[in-house]
């Protein structure tokens, strides 16, 4: 029971190090009311916006190949949300949380394909206050990006060339550095298989958005609304690499570090 105790311990550690730069991570998990939360202490947690609902994660079909449990923390995963396309979404008020000059948006999608829909944003077009917005792109079928140095336009139009398909199961990510690069990561669920990509950005300094944080729409919950399922939704205000994700086991390394420390934890408890 011991040796139990202590291998949770060192496995909570090393939850706790991925989550240092993590501002928001929406999990869907709980009650009608539970589901909304931040699974952090930063409590950002969210507001419904129009006819958006849980989903209950099913053994075929629509989100039957979302990781269960999640790779990066072992945690179980039962419920997502799920949109139909007529204005609605989900949003938590920024509070300065979100103001980042680098940052790593991630979450699990499926795609109805009807649409260019939002997967998550700090962009509200109607004001002028657009930051930057990650979305599915119906012409080319490939997830895109839009950043904004004044708000008042999209600066700079990344596509990413990897491309997703409508009615699949997949894990997207995108980390925006503001030196000038920004990386791509799809991972197709059903296959099992990783694309990335790594494409320039124009922006000099990202807009500081009051707009709301955003997922499956932009503009407050009131436009580009996804049609489909979205889960597992992490906002970071750093760049992490593929081995930090959340659809990627930890790295041997950092759990090996960990664990080296077993054997004198045990001998202590001991005495």
């Amino acid at each position: 029971m011991k040796k139990a105790i202590v291998i949770t311990m060192c496995v909570a550690m090393v939850a706790s190090v991925a989550q240092a730069a993590t501002v928001g991570y929406w999990r869907f998990e709980g009650d009608a009311t539970g589901y909304l939360l931040d699974s952090t202490i930063n409590n950002n947690n969210l507001a419904e916006v129009g006819d958006v609902a849980r989903y209950t994660l099913p053994a075929t079909g629509v989100g039957a190949n979302f990781d269960d449990p999640i790779p990066q923390f072992n945690t179980a995963n039962a419920q997502a949300a799920t949109f139909d396309a007529s204005g609605d979404g989900y949003r938590c008020a920024d509070d300065g949380d979100f103001t980042a000059t680098t940052f790593t948006i991630e979450a699990y999608i499926n795609w109805d394909g009807d649409n260019t829909y939002y997967i998550a944003s700090q962009y509200d077009s109607s004001v002028n206050d657009r930051c930057w917005a990650l979305y599915a792109d119906l012409g080319s079928h490939t997830v895109r990006a839009f950043f904004s140095e004044d708000g008042t336009s999209a600066s700079s139009s990344v596509w990413s060339g990897l491309s997703i398909a409508a009615d699949t199961d997949y894990f997207v990510a995108m980390s925006f550095d503001q030196s000038g690069s920004v990386e791509f990561y799809v991972k197709d669920l059903s296959a099992g298989t990783w694309d990335t990509s790594t494409k320039s950005h124009t922006i000099t300094t990202l807009h500081d958005s009051s707009a709301d944080f955003n997922i499956g729409a932009r503009n407050n919950g009131a436009a580009s609304s996804w049609g489909g399922v979205i889960d597992e939704v992490r906002f970071s205000d750093t760049v992490l690499g593929q081995d930090d994700l959340l659809a990627s086991v930890p790295e041997p390394a950092t759990m090996t570090l960990l664990l080296l420390g077993l054997p004198l934890a045990l001998r202590r408890r001991r005495k």
